[in-house]
């Protein structure tokens, strides 16, 4: 709910009356909202936080690139020929 501001020539208005502060009344309801708030002050969406998602795709990027190059690796490492070693008789 948006404060709303009513600005007069006559200054403030008058004090809320009993009924109006009733229901603003409502301690279990701030309660609930205070930790809902708390609990949510830290908590940020990647999506709205982008530092966050780019490094988190270029980390996501570089393993990928390290797998590719690791498994390149491991497939030339056996196709090389071993050195026949002379034979002595």
């Amino acid at each position: 709910m948006k404060p709303r501001y009513h600005i007069t020539k006559e200054g403030r208005g008058g004090e809320p009356n009993d009924a109006e502060l009733a229901r603003y009344r409502d301690g279990g309801k701030l309660l609930y909202n205070y930790q809902q708030a708390a609990r949510m002050l830290h908590k940020r969406p990647l999506y709205k936080d982008p530092k966050a998602f780019i490094a988190l795709v270029l980390i996501v990027l570089l393993a990928l690139f390290i797998s590719e190059v690791v498994e390149k690796e491991g497939k030339e490492a056996p196709q090389k020929p071993a050195a026949e070693s002379p034979a002595v008789d």
